[in-house]
């Protein structure tokens, strides 16, 4: 109700007096008017007292309104609602009217929506002497706007989207802070308890225990019980109005008994329905006296109810249209991930058929594993990738792709028995799947920070299998997680089964190329063997039929020397002494010498070729040994009728043996002579050059041709011979100049135009330092070397034995000349019984002896006391350093060579004589 709107302040002039009668009768009739009005109306001076109030304060506050006459403002209307208008008290005595709405607790506790007036009182100088109060409740005006203000919040609270038990607490909390003090919502559960879904308190203090209440468990009603309202309500009964809960709640009930513990006077109880049931019931209490629910309250409910019941439907057909979107959707989702996964299935499939055809064409591990990185991670969408396989007790990367060089050096260094994803997979022949660099943390926490890169997020391992039995690993990385699902699982071992197939197809292959280029090597070396073999054959041949001719040679004139020795030993003294045998003497000479320079040739070249040579090294000027070679073969080349050019540098200086160094030159001349014409020309050359002596010999003659050439320091070869032999010699010559050039650090070289065009052979000699001192006195010629001086000796007493009576015989013969006693013996058993009977001073001792060789024989005889001072001596055909050594070890003083020179032999005796 609204009254009309006051004056801003009352002067004291319009007041009536109270001393005349008229003004008395209409101050009475005035306060007639003022009692029958329901607002509060009233005077307060300055001092806050009553000064006059109508009849609505006994209603308000049961007490006569004279008796609040005189009384201060606080007293009358309570500390609480004296505290919240004490402001506008305030301004209004300042002279400030106040016109203001606000919610009154009074005495008592009684609450009331009220909206207030103050008019200031001014005297007649304008002082406030106080103020006229107009006090009008309007609590139900304010309920009823309340109540449409919340219905309004309430449907916009019921949001669809939040859910229905979202929306019921959101309601709540809007009931308790307007319309209610308590508000809950219960349901029915399909055992028949009653659930609280919400519960909220208009006092916050009182909040915590509303909701312990409501969590207490309410048991079914016993048997013949009557139900509770709150149970009627939810089994489909109409809504419920309690405005006395003291007066309807049964002693037992849980629900009422809760609400009259948080101090709920009156209630309304509504269900909240849907889908032709009821789903809950809706409970609105009031806490305050003077408040009872009353049926406008329950239509409020019900309205409420409603309008829960339109929001909850709008949540069901939110509900359904959510989920029709999510199964549209989920369905659309479906589809396209089927589609993605039909085009990955597509992809993998194209891919495999790539890696499949492109490892049909690889043929061995490299390729294998080259077409596994370069279409297989690809494939894979892999930005990574890696074949490694073992090689022994180590893995070796074939081929990898996307790594850095430090990775690819750490794959190699992996030992196989390390915890690694590869190794694992190789040990246990199970792939590894590591989906994000977390589960690799986890399992290899190790390798995590080491080992991966920074752009590896997920991995996988997968072991290549050959006959189950694990050969290597495909490792491929990538740089965002991967789930590894079924399907890409199948497709990646696919790959690394397709990897191991090519790999072993391509390790037979391999193996059956290998072993046909083995067996065509064996084949080549086999034809090669052969034509070695018959070349070798062939020139063995060639040698023995030219080794025939060369002993024919010498010994065509020692036959017919004998024979004539043996004819002038048939004349008679006279017949002889016209004779001169001295020619024959010297042509058999000759030809011995002959047949022991081709021996000696022979073992020089067999013990250069096993490394037993010795060189005698000096400093020596190559002009001396060129002198001396020159003046060996000048009967030869006079016998050629060669013209000799020479052309020597003096003061070239070699470190060498000057007998090998001899024998070089020798040789080369020889060549030169024999194989020039007759009355060609032979040029020998001797400088220094760049460092090395170079010693030149160049002929007129035959020439070499270009296929023989290269081979022409080989033993055995020699030029196309002739039947008549001109050349001689047994094709070792320049086998030896190479041989013993290699021996001095230096080396040769054969140079021809061709056949009839010359040759020119020279041979490189590095050159000797300056000397450290004074140079040695002249070396004595070899053959004063040779042959040392002849000593003449006492007789000796000298048994001789040797299986070969003729060569006995002639040695005989050699010592009886010079005054020796000779016995001889031609088996070890006979020269041991001749040694013990004749103890002799010197003992010439065969050691190719049959049945007991000269080892044996010599052995026993320093086994015998009366034998210790006889010099024993070895006869053998075999003179090299380990033929000496053993005859040294077996016990004899000093060894001979077959055959043995007169000179040697008389140096034996005189170094056997002290003995005797």
């Amino acid at each position: 109700m609204r009254r009309p709107e006051a004056p801003a302040t009352a002067h004291e002039s319009g007041l009536m007096s109270a001393g005349e009668p008229s003004v008395t009768m209409e101050a009475e009739q005035l306060q007639r008017l003022l009692d029958a009005l329901p607002a509060l109306i009233s005077y307060i001076d300055s001092d806050e007292r009553y000064g006059v109030a109508n009849r609505a304060y006994e209603r308000w506050f049961g007490e006569d309104s004279g008796s609040i006459v005189g009384r201060q403002v606080r007293e009358v209307i309570g500390d609480a609602a004296y505290a919240v208008v004490k402001p506008h008290i305030t301004a209004v005595l300042a002279g400030r009217p106040q016109d203001f709405e606000s919610r009154l607790t009074y005495r008592e506790g009684r609450r009331r929506h009220v909206r207030i007036q103050y008019i200031p009182h001014l005297g007649a100088s304008g002082d406030v002497r106080g103020f006229f109060a107009l006090v009008a409740d309007v609590s139900e005006q304010k309920r009823a706007e309340d109540a449409r203000r919340f219905l309004a919040d309430a449907s916009a609270a019921l949001d669809p989207a939040q859910g229905r038990d979202a929306g019921f607490r959101r309601v709540a909390a809007l009931a308790v802070a307007s319309v209610a003090d308590l508000c809950a919502v219960h349901t029915l559960e399909p055992d028949g308890s009653v659930h609280a879904r919400v519960v909220a308190h208009a006092d916050p203090a009182k909040a915590e225990l509303a909701a312990r209440l409501a969590r207490r468990s309410r048991p079914l009603p016993a048997p013949g019980e009557p139900p509770s309202p709150l149970r009627e309500v939810l089994h489909g009964g109409h809504g419920r109005l309690l405005p006395d809960l003291a007066c309807h709640a049964p002693a037992g009930e849980d629900h009422l008994a809760a609400l009259r513990e948080l101090g709920c006077r009156s209630a309304v109880i509504v269900p909240i329905r849907g889908d032709g049931c009821v789903l809950a019931a809706l409970t609105l209490a009031s806490a305050e006296a003077e408040r009872t629910f009353d049926a406008a309250d329950l239509a409020f409910a019900e309205e409420l109810s409603q309008r829960i019941e339109v929001a909850l439907q709008r949540v069901r057909l939110y509900d359904m249209a959510r989920d029709a979107e999510s199964e549209a959707r989920r369905r659309f989702l479906a589809e396209q991930e089927a589609r993605r996964a039909a085009e990955r299935a597509a992809q993998r499939m194209a891919g495999l058929q790539r890696i499949t055809a492109a490892l049909a064409d690889a043929l061995t591990s490299e390729a294998v594993a080259q077409v596994v990185v370069d279409i297989g991670v690809a494939a894979a969408g892999a930005y990574a990738g890696a074949v490694v396989v073992t090689a022994g007790d180590a893995l070796e990367c074939l081929k990898e792709v996307g790594y850095e060089r430090e990775a690819v050096e750490r794959f190699r260094q992996m030992p196989l028995d390390a915890s690694l994803p590869l190794t694992d997979a190789l040990r246990t022949g199970a792939p590894v799947w590591l989906r994000s660099r977390e589960e690799c943390s986890a399992r290899y926490p190790r390798i995590a920070s080491t080992v991966l890169s920074g752009a590896t997020v997920s991995l996988c391992c997968l072991p290549l299998v050959v006959q189950e039995r694990p050969i290597g690993v495909l490792g491929l990385s990538f740089a965002e997680p991967r789930p590894f699902d079924r399907e890409e699982q199948e497709f990646l071992v696919a790959v690394s089964r397709q990897c191991a197939q090519a790999m072993e197809r391509a390790r037979l292959h391999e193996e059956r190329a290998a072993l046909v280029e083995r067996e065509r090597r064996a084949a080549l070396e086999n034809a090669r063997l052969y034509r070695e073999a018959h070349e070798a054959d062939r020139r063995k041949d060639e040698f023995i039929a030219m080794l025939s001719h060369e002993l024919r040679n010498p010994l065509a004139p020692l036959t017919t020397g004998l024979e004539l020795l043996q004819m002038s030993a048939q004349m008679s003294a006279g017949e002889r002494a016209d004779r001169d045998d001295r020619q024959i003497l010297a042509t058999l000479e000759r030809q011995v010498k002959t047949i022991v320079r081709l021996v000696d040739d022979l073992l020089d070249v067999s013990r250069i070729t096993r490394g037993k040579i010795e060189l005698k090294r000096e400093r020596l000027d190559v002009a001396s040994v060129v002198e001396a070679a020159v003046e060996s073969v000048r009967p030869l080349l006079v016998q050629r009728g060669h013209d000799l050019v020479l052309s020597v540098d003096p003061g070239v200086f070699v470190h060498g043996d000057r007998v090998r160094l001899e024998q070089v030159v020798v040789n080369l001349l020889n060549n030169a002579i024999k194989y020039t014409n007759p009355g060609g020309r032979v040029s020998l050359a001797c400088a220094a050059i760049a460092g090395d002596a170079r010693i030149r010999v160049t002929d007129t003659g035959v020439g070499i041709s270009a296929d023989l050439l290269p081979r022409v320091f080989e033993p055995f070869m020699q030029a196309r011979r002739t039947l008549d032999r001109s050349q001689g010699g047994l094709g070792i010559g320049l086998t030896l100049v190479k041989r013993l050039a290699d021996l001095h650090g230096g080396r040769v070289e054969a140079r021809s135009g061709g056949p009839g065009e010359g040759t020119a052979i020279s041979v490189w000699l590095p050159l000797a330092g300056a000397p450290a001192e004074a140079p040695a006195p002249p070396a004595l010629p070899p053959a004063l070397e040779a042959a040392p001086p002849r000593a003449t000796t006492r007789p000796l007493h000298v048994l001789l034995v040797d299986d070969n009576v003729d060569a006995a015989e002639g040695l005989r013969r050699v010592l009886q000349l010079h005054g020796h006693a000779v016995s001889m013996a031609h088996d070890g058993p006979a020269a041991l019984e001749a040694a013990r009977a004749s103890r002799p001073d010197l003992v010439l001792l065969d050691i190719g002896l049959p049945g007991m060789d000269g080892y044996e024989v010599v052995r026993r005889l320093r086994a015998e006391p009366e034998l210790t001072r006889s010099y024993i001596a070895a006869l053998s055909g075999y003179g090299q350093d380990q033929d000496r050594r053993r005859s040294r070890e077996a016990g004899f003083d000093a060894h001979l060579t077959k055959p043995v020179a007169t000179e040697q032999l008389l140096s034996l005796l005189a170094e056997a004589a002290p003995r005797g």
